[in-house]
Formats: structure tokens, C-alpha cells, sequence
């Protein structure tokens, strides 16, 4: 048996999402734990223990992965997310390079820009993954930023 340890946008239809490439592939549901209580901001912390093998739990969470955060599988951490809003010049000061430099640590997997007029400043919201391991580098990366670019890093939600 596995657990696998989800974090869920807390909206009607969300937990059906997250069944459906457990049916798919077939595997065999054992307990699902929804806590409510537990709520994070818009996320829902839910527990799915099931019957399968590593290849089809490989696929499963690749699905999963998808639409929902993987917290833990059988109890080992999964990457990171950090939610970071970028203010400044984002744009005019090479956003490009900033990328670049972020997924040598991580990775930016979703990006919002704000840019009103080309000569007021513009802002980011970023949604960057990495291993727990790097945070202390993402942080003084950011650092590193706002001193060379003059940006504010402010950083969000980790989870």
C-alpha cells in the first residue's frame, strides 16, 4: 500500500479530478482522508492510501500532478512550490535573464505580468518548484536580483 499526500483546490469537482487517473490506471483505492480542517488558504490537504505498483503509481502522479500539488508519496517530500511577486521593472530589466536564472535553482512553472505603461513598473506573480534543498539558494538568488535589477522579491506561499 501507498499514501500519497495531496493538496487540493478547495472547489466542487476537485477530488473527482484527482480520482480519475486512479481509475484510469486501475489501482485499488484503500482510504481516502479529506481535512477540511486543515485548510490552507484555497488548498484542502487530502490523503489517498492505495493498492498498486510503482509503475502505475509513476503514471498516477504525473496525472495528479497536473491539476493538484503531490506533497509526499509513502512519506518522502516532493518538490517545493514557492509563490513569488516579482515588483519593478520586471520586463525592462530582462525578464528573460531572471527566468534563466530562477530555473537554474528551480523552475518557473507559471507566470502572471502586470505591465500598465511601459514607463511605470511592472509586476510578477511566479509559481517556481524546486527541491527542499534549495531554498536558501532560491533565496539568496532573489537577493542577488533586487540589489542588480532593483526588484522587490516577496515571497508567498511555500508549500
Amino acid at each position: 500500500m501507498i499514501s500519497i499526500d495531496i493538496e487540493l483546490n478547495d472547489k466542487p469537482g476537485e477530488l473527482l479530478k484527482i480520482l480519475t487517473p486512479i481509475s484510469k490506471y486501475k489501482a485499488n483505492i484503500i482510504s481516502i482522508i479529506h481535512s477540511r480542517e486543515e485548510k490552507v488558504g484555497n488548498r484542502v490537504p487530502i490523503r489517498i492510501v492505495l493498492d498498486t505498483d510503482k509503475e502505475t503509481l509513476k503514471k498516477i502522479i504525473e496525472e495528479i500532478e497536473k491539476i493538484a500539488i503531490v506533497k509526499k508519496v509513502d512519506g518522502e517530500e516532493r518538490d517545493i512550490y514557492l509563490d513569488v511577486v516579482v515588483i519593478g521593472h520586471v520586463v525592462d530589466t530582462d525578464i528573460k535573464d531572471t527566468i534563466d536564472r530562477i530555473n537554474n535553482i528551480g523552475l518557473v512553472e507559471d507566470l502572471d505580468l502586470i505591465m500598465p505603461h511601459p514607463e511605470k513598473e511592472s509586476s510578477a506573480m511566479m509559481r517556481i518548484i524546486l527541491k527542499k534543498d534549495k531554498i536558501k539558494d532560491i533565496f539568496e538568488l532573489f537577493e542577488e536580483l533586487e540589489k542588480e535589477k532593483n526588484l522587490l522579491f516577496i515571497k508567498s506561499n511555500i508549500w
